[in-house]
């Protein structure tokens, strides 16, 4: 039986500490996000090509540059409809080590502060995102989320995210107790797919 190291926040945790602490199971599979495109402004693909030709040595380099005007470009599109919260710190459950910094959180209100329901958790990582581990930081985030909300009487069943390096991007849907890793893989490489999925993900919660 495998021996796993108790998680002191979101940053530890693997896909085997949430099943074994949060009784979520995972899956791969294709999850069919990139169905619509949606074209590009030429400052955001003015603006990445810029970011390219940079050399980031952090995450927190990757977050500003690369993820940061894809999120702009998003929000752009949907005035009012989402609120970005960028680096904030996201505690809901001391007992269960659900605590700790998110790079970047999307809630349906558009207030001041972190309110419920949240909707999507991305995460930026380092150039490797088919870590399990990234995976599994990403998705106890996401179940925080889940509990955040119906802490709040805002319950949303599907929490939505995404690991990304910056080009490319990995998505994750958590449904009941059951994490999907998608298989499919978007980049900025087509970013008119890229905002298509992102896309998607908004007009899921305002359907």
């Amino acid at each position: 039986m495998k021996i796993l190291k108790k998680p002191r926040s979101y940053s530890d945790y693997t896909l085997d500490h949430l099943e074994d602490i949060c009784g979520i199971s995972n899956i791969f599979q294709q999850l069919g996000l990139g169905v619509r495109s949606l074209e590009p402004s030429a400052w955001l693909v003015s603006g990445l090509k810029k970011s390219n030709l940079m050399s980031f040595n952090s995450e927190k380099a990757k977050s500003e540059f690369m993820i940061a005007p894809v999120l702009m470009e998003l929000a752009s599109l949907n005035a009012g409809r989402f609120r970005c919260f960028s680096g904030n710190t996201l505690d809901v459950d001391k007992e269960r080590s659900l605590r700790g910094r998110c790079d970047f959180l999307l809630t349906k209100h558009f207030s001041g502060n972190i309110s419920a329901p949240i909707i999507a958790i991305f995460e930026a990582k380092d150039d490797n995102i088919d870590s399990e581990r990234w995976f599994g930081q990403c998705g106890a985030e996401m179940f925080a989320a889940r509990i955040f909300n119906e802490d709040r009487n805002e319950p949303i069943h599907i929490i939505h995210g995404a690991v990304t390096n910056g080009n490319a991007w990995r998505f994750l849907r958590l449904d009941g107790a059951l994490l999907t890793i998608d298989t499919d893989v978007y980049t900025t490489g087509n970013l008119a797919q890229l905002l298509g999925v992102l896309q998607y993900l908004i007009d899921f919660y305002y359907q």
